[in-house]
C-alpha cells in the first residue's frame, strides 16, 4: 500500500509533465461532484441499474449463480488461476480510496498533469459511485459462496455481499482510461483489464456472477457521470483564418 502511494506521488510531482497550481489557479477537489451526482443519480443511469439489476435477480433465483459459480470452481479453477487471481485482486483493496484522494488532491493544490487529472478523476468517480454500492450490499442483503448458506439471494439486512466492492473499484481507473484514451488498442485494453479483478472474486468463492456485474455497473455509471461531464466542459479550439490581404 505504502508503495503504491509513493509511486503515485512521484508521478505526480515528477515523472509527468506539470504546471504548479500558483500558475493556473487553485481549482477545488470537489468543484463539480454536485453536477456529476445528477448524472450519477439520473434517469438514464437508472435504467442502466434498472436492467443490470433485472439480469442479476434472474441469476441469483433461477439457480444460474450457484451453476456458474459451481461450474468454475470444479471445473476452471486451478492453481494458474489462483495466482492470477492473486495479481489482480489487490487493485480493489480499499486503500485505492485513499491513494486517488491524495492524487486528486495534489492535482487540486500542487501540480497538474495527465497522471493527476485521471486520479483525481478516479476519487470522483468512487465518491459518486460508493453511496450507490453501500446501498445495494447491504439493502439487497445476499451472501458469499463461500459463506455458510452461500445463497446468493437476496434478503434485505441480511448480509452485505450483493454488490462487489472489489469489482467497483478496480473498475472505476480502467474505465476512466478507456474513456480518456483515443487509441483502440488502449481502450479495448483498459475495458478487458476492468473486469479481471471481479472475476478474481468468483474465482476465490467470494462472490457470485451476479454480485460483480451490479458492482462494474455501479462504476460504469460513476465513470460515466464523471468523463461526459468533463467532456461537455471541454471547450473546442478557435482557429481563426487569416484575414484577406487588401
Amino acid at each position: 500500500m505504502l508503495i503504491v502511494f509513493a509511486l503515485s506521488i512521484v508521478c505526480v510531482l515528477l515523472i509527468m509533465p506539470a504546471v504548479g497550481r500558483r500558475q493556473t489557479g487553485n481549482v477545488p477537489l470537489f468543484k463539480g461532484t454536485g453536477g456529476h451526482w445528477r448524472k450519477n443519480y439520473g434517469r438514464r443511469a437508472f435504467l442502466k441499474l434498472g436492467i443490470a439489476l433485472v439480469g442479476a435477480g434472474v441469476l441469483a433465483y433461477t439457480g444460474a449463480d450457484e451453476a456458474l459459480e459451481s461450474f468454475h470452481s470444479g471445473t476452471l479453477r486451478n492453481r494458474l488461476t489462483d495466482r492470477f487471481s492473486g495479481l489482480v485482486k489487490p487493485a480493489g483493496e480499499r486503500f485505492w480510496f485513499g491513494n486517488w484522494a491524495m492524487v486528486g488532491s495534489l492535482d487540486a493544490w500542487v501540480r497538474s498533469n495527465a497522471f493527476s487529472r485521471w486520479g483525481r478523476a478516479n476519487f470522483e468517480a468512487m465518491v459518486v459511485g460508493l453511496p450507490v454500492l453501500w446501498t445495494l450490499q447491504r439493502g439487497l442483503g445476499a451472501n458469499r459462496p463461500s459463506s455458510d448458506d452461500g445463497s446468493p439471494r437476496w434478503r434485505p439486512m441480511k448480509a452485505a455481499n450483493s454488490a462487489s466492492g472489489h469489482a467497483f473499484i478496480a473498475a472505476v481507473p480502467w474505465l476512466m482510461l478507456a474513456r480518456r484514451n483515443n487509441l483502440l488498442p488502449v481502450k479495448v485494453g483498459a475495458q478487458v483489464a476492468s473486469v479481471l479483478t471481479g472475476w478474481s472474486r468468483l474465482n476465490d468463492r467470494k462472490h457470485y456472477v451476479s454480485q460483480i456485474i451490479l458492482g462494474w455497473t455501479i462504476a460504469w455509471n460513476a465513470v460515466a457521470a464523471v468523463a461526459d461531464d468533463e467532456q461537455e466542459k471541454m471547450v473546442p479550439l478557435k482557429i481563426s483564418e487569416p484575414e484577406a490581404e487588401d
